[in-house]
C-alpha cells in the first residue's frame, strides 16, 4: 500500500508541476523572463511544501501505540495491525496480550525460538480518569533489563 501511495503521489506532483509550468509560461507568452519566473515559482512551491509537509520526528520502531482494534496508531508502521509484525505461530498470543492491556493488565514476554531472545512488554495507557485509551508495546532496548525467570514465553 505504501508503494502505491508513493507512486500516486509522485504522479500527482509531476502533473501539478507540469500544469503550473504550462499555465504560467503561456500566461507570460513563453518569454525567457516568463520561464525563469515560472521555474522560480515552482521551486518556491516545492520548497514550501517540503518544509511544511516534511517528515516529522523519526519514529522509534521499538515503541508501538495501538488502539482497541489492535491497529498501530503511533510508532513504526502506523495503520497496520499489531499482529502483522509477528510470526504466524505467535500472532494470536501476542494479540491476546495486547487485548489484555485494555483490561488493565501489563505483561512481559519473549518469543520462543527468537535467536536474539528479544523481550517485549505490553501495558495499558490510561487517561487522567483512569480509563484505558490505548495500549503500548515495547520491545528491545526499551524494555528494562529483567532476568529470564521473569519472562513468560508466548505459546
Amino acid at each position: 500500500m505504501t508503494q502505491r501511495h508513493q507512486i500516486v503521489s509522485t504522479v500527482l506532483l509531476l502533473a501539478g508541476v507540469g500544469l503550473v509550468f504550462a499555465g504560467m509560461s503561456s500566461a507570460l507568452n513563453f518569454s525567457l523572463p516568463g520561464i525563469i519566473a515560472t521555474v522560480a515559482t515552482i521551486a518556491g512551491l516545492l520548497y514550501a511544501g517540503s518544509v511544511w509537509f516534511g517528515g516529522g520526528a523519526p519514529s522509534e520502531p521499538s515503541v508501538l501505540i495501538f488502539d482497541r482494534h489492535l491497529i498501530i496508531v503511533s510508532g513504526a508502521h502506523p495503520g497496520r495491525p499489531v499482529g502483522d509484525l509477528f510470526p504466524l505461530g505467535v500472532r494470536r498470543d501476542v494479540e491476546q496480550r495486547c487485548r489484555d492491556a485494555f483490561d488493565g493488565r501489563s505483561t512481559r514476554f519473549s518469543i520462543p525460538g527468537d535467536a536474539p531472545r528479544r523481550r517485549f512488554e505490553v501495558a495499558p495507557i490510561r487517561t487522567a480518569d483512569g480509563l484505558v485509551a490505548y495500549g503500548i508495546l515495547l520491545s528491545g532496548a526499551m524494555v528494562p533489563l529483567i532476568s529470564q525467570e521473569q519472562l513468560t514465553p508466548v505459546a
